[in-house]
């Protein structure tokens, strides 16, 4: 009854002491195993935490002009900051606000600064710096622009550098020390390097490197253009393209970015004078005439929105061709201020009044009115081009230009434009 199955052994038979050596291996190897993932991930666990570990950042909003607002991400309401007062203490996630007079200065902890100019809109998404000095990494800053125009001014680096990053509905910005200017409308963003180096990319595409004197624009297409010299025309269609009508009009809108308008003064006449696109001498040009005026007085132009802030720019110059046909009152009036072409920038000082810079040309004064330093007298039935190197030294105190209007202005009078250019840079 005791003999030994081969299919059941006896359970009274010792059995191999082997199998306890086995797991007595395995239980040391597997220690031993645990020990060295221990050794060697606790200290590369404390390193990567070392080395990555952040800590948020504070920014301050100070009031340059009007009064910008700061949404902080923990309030329901804005809180304005009026020109000349500051608020401290600025967290991630903030929005910055500004309204048609406003410019806010934000100063980032590591001393960079940013300009917010009117109507923009801006989120401060992150300001980081490591936890710990001996972290390799750099300082973070993101910044989500939606609208408007900016102005970075970012510190070279003093003991760690700072990346930075512009997000736009558009494009992704990833700028070095240096400054920036950066606008951002419906259909485009561009940045404008004016000293530093940037990397600009949109959904589409490769990312286009631009240096100092460079600009790039990144439209709804998500392609960043090649770099083009910084220097842009503020004028839309200047060359008065895809005029809107073939005949000439009293007012309405002309071109792409142009509107006319008749003035009549308060002189009681009611002649109004004409604008229209079309060829002449090889170029296409923008003619004002009136005819009939019966010595009253009477004004004719073509009108174009600008809104741009001069802090955005360095210099700007002025430029277009003139060529005067006719004109029936003698200079620019009794009082030099009615010439048979002029032009006209409005502009916004910086004290938030409204002010006005004008020019005016003529070819004849039989009358020997006198005609004021605004008046410049060019010759008759001639291209004239009409050159203003350094406008801004003449807009005085000028924060942003607003509208820029060519006219005719007098009795009858007859005269054209051509190639308008506001070259900023």
């Amino acid at each position: 009854m005791n003999q030994e199955s081969p299919l059941y052994p006896s359970l009274d038979k010792p059995q191999p002491a082997m199998n306890r050596e086995q797991l007595a291996w395995i239980i040391l190897l597997t220690a031993f195993a645990i020990f060295c993932a221990l050794a060697v991930g606790i200290p590369l666990s404390v390193r990567w935490y070392v080395h990555t570990a952040t800590r948020p950042q504070l920014a301050v909003v100070k009031g340059s002009a009007g009064k910008p607002v700061v949404q902080e991400v923990n309030m329901n309401t804005t809180v304005a900051v009026p020109e000349g007062e500051r608020r401290d203490g600025v967290q991630e996630g903030a929005r910055i606000l500004t309204d048609r007079d406003d410019i806010a200065e934000i100063n980032f902890f590591d001393g960079s600064t940013l300009l917010v100019f009117p109507y923009s809109e801006v989120t401060i998404e992150r300001m980081r710096k490591p936890r710990f000095e001996r972290s390799p990494n750099p300082n973070e800053v993101v910044l989500q622009v939606s609208r408007g125009q900016i102005r970075l001014n970012l510190a070279p680096p003093l003991l760690r550098k700072t990346d930075v990053q512009v997000k736009t509905p558009h494009a992704l910005a990833t700028l070095e020390a240096g400054s920036y200017s950066i606008e951002v409308s419906t259909d485009e963003t561009t940045v404008i390097a004016r000293s530093g180096v940037a990397y600009v990319q949109g959904s589409a595409g490769e990312a286009v490197r631009i240096e100092a004197g460079e600009r790039t624009s990144v439209g709804l297409s998500g392609i960043a253009t090649p770099p083009l010299p910084a220097e842009r025309n503020l004028i839309v269609n200047g060359d008065f393209a895809n005029p809107t009508t073939a005949t000439p009009i009293t007012q309405g809108v002309l071109a792409e970015g142009w509107v006319v308008y008749n003035d009549q003064g308060g002189d009681g006449g009611s002649v109004d004078g004409t604008a229209a696109v079309m060829l002449l001498d090889g170029r296409r040009v923008v003619q004002f005439k009136r005819t009939n005026s019966g010595n009253n007085h009477g004004e004719t132009g073509i009108r174009q929105t600008l809104n741009r802030y001069l802090g955005l720019y360095e210099s700007l110059h002025l430029a277009f061709d003139v060529k005067l046909i006719h004109q029936s009152l003698s200079g620019g009036g009794q009082l030099s201020s009615e010439f048979p072409l002029m032009v006209r920038i409005d502009y916004k000082d910086v004290y938030g009044n409204d002010n006005h810079w004008v020019r005016g040309f003529y070819y004849q004064n039989e009358a020997g009115f006198y005609v004021n330093e605004f008046g410049q007298r060019i010759p008759r039935d001639t291209w004239v081009p009409i050159v203003f190197e350094n406008l801004q030294d003449e807009l005085q105190n000028a924060a942003s230009i607003t509208t820029i209007s060519i006219y005719a202005s007098g009795w009858d009078y007859e005269s054209y434009v051509s190639q308008v250019e506001l070259l900023a840079r």
